[in-house]
């Protein structure tokens, strides 16, 4: 294994236990708190500040976390930044932002649908029929 696979698998892990830390702090009606965890995922996993990715487009998240990786890591990064766009929908819910809540799923079912038409797999297209039917749920 190289070096730099290492590396990588090694941060996927980490930031999922900050994706299981981020659910914690939701469950415990801490969405500020979880909010600040899901940036600083985010951080990690794009290994720039959030300024410097929150802007992009949808198809430019999906370039910035494939760019140079082999499948396997692109597709587990493109669906660990999913999950956290989900988990940052359910704290604006959580908030009472809809908006911003269906922003959110808006976003991740985007990536999601890149993510099934690059790297197809098992789940993919389950989670992009839930995040469509949570967007459903905030019209």
């Amino acid at each position: 294994m190289s070096l730099q696979r290492d590396y990588i698998l090694r941060l996927l892990d980490q930031l999922r236990e900050f994706l299981s830390q981020v659910v914690r702090l939701r469950e415990a009606e801490r969405p500020d708190d979880a909010m600040m965890a899901i940036l600083q995922a985010q951080e990690r996993l794009f290994g720039r500040k959030a300024a410097l990715f929150m802007g992009l487009a949808p198809e430019e998240q999906f370039r910035a976390l494939t760019f140079g990786e082999a499948a396997d890591e692109a597709r587990a990064k493109c669906l660990l930044q999913a999950d956290l766009l989900s988990e940052m929908a359910r704290v604006y819910v959580y908030k009472e932002q809809q908006a911003l809540a269906r922003g959110a799923w808006q976003y991740a079912r985007q990536l999601l649908e890149l993510t099934a038409e690059k790297f197809p797999g098992a789940g993919i297209d389950e989670r992009i029929v839930a995040a469509r039917r949570e967007i459903t749920l905030l019209r």
